[in-house]
């Protein structure tokens, strides 16, 4: 089982909270359960990608492209992950509309913002970790009411609960060669889901490069040791793509007794 040779955002944040699924996860690389919303956001991110770039993106066929490909994982789609209640799940034709109108809403925002990178790469090393942190903005640009931002797409109803993510990309930007090292950027969450809130307040970003080094580094210590304990909490564990792998929160089936020896190395 082989260790990690970087880390980025999601990567601590799956770390934080529950370091056998980031182990089951990462690097056991057990199979995860397919979510309608990851095609909902995946569609989203490839449409407003190719949409800068100067192309036509339709996304009813991103979206079944994504679906399609999910489909190769787990066929059944009625297995898959979703939003919304089990009386009203967004899925199937629901997720399909979502996507179209996180899509109309992208537009939207998009005519707020004089964009002047689109998916940069920031990865290099932080102070305090030793290894590289891998990290690509969305956006990158100048708003017309909140300034210089770094944004990042979210097709979600709620904002992140931390701004850990833009404290990334703002503490690499900081550190590095680049044209913006020495721009004092705001961070926002382009929210473009029809229910969020339309007008999100910017993230006034309060961590360094060494604070921001010295987290990711407790992770990354962590890691080497082989510190993997499972939190069991009911919520998390119920909404956690590696439920169906992880031998501490499903008990015993032949599929978690098959991760688990992968696991342990037996």
């Amino acid at each position: 089982m082989k260790t990690p040779d970087h880390l980025s955002y999601s990567a601590l944040s799956a770390y934080q909270k529950c370091p056998r699924s980031f182990q089951l996860s990462r690097m056991v690389k057990a199979e995860e359960i397919p979510a309608w919303y990851f095609a909902v956001g995946t569609a989203v991110h490839q449409f407003v990608e190719t949409r800068l770039q100067g192309g036509s993106p339709d996304i009813e066929e991103l979206f079944l492209a994504e679906v399609e490909r999910l489909m190769e994982i787990e066929p059944d789609t009625h297995k898959w992950a979703h939003a919304g209640s089990e009386d009203a799940p967004v899925v199937e034709e629901k997720a399909l509309r979502l996507a179209q109108d996180c899509a109309e809403r992208a537009i939207a925002l998009l005519d707020e913002i004089d964009v002047w990178e689109v998916e940069l790469d920031v990865s290099g090393m932080l102070p305090g970790c030793p290894l590289p942190v891998m990290g690509f903005a969305d956006i990158i640009g100048e708003h017309k009411k909140h300034g210089l931002i770094i944004g990042d797409w979210k097709t979600g109803k709620s904002r992140p609960k931390n701004a850990l993510q833009l404290e990334t990309y703002n503490a690499l930007i900081s550190i590095t060669k680049s044209k913006y090292f020495d721009t004092e950027f705001k961070g926002l969450w382009l929210m473009v889901n029809p229910e969020a809130a339309k007008n999100t307040r910017p993230v006034v970003f309060k961590e360094t490069a060494a604070t921001m080094g010295n987290m990711y580094g407790d992770v990354a210590r962590s890691i080497g040791k082989g510190v993997f304990p499972a939190r069991i909490k009911k919520w998390e564990c119920d909404h956690c793509h590696q439920k169906p792998n992880c031998l501490a929160a499903s008990g015993p089936t032949a599929r978690t007794l098959h991760y688990e020896k992968l696991r342990s190395g037996s």
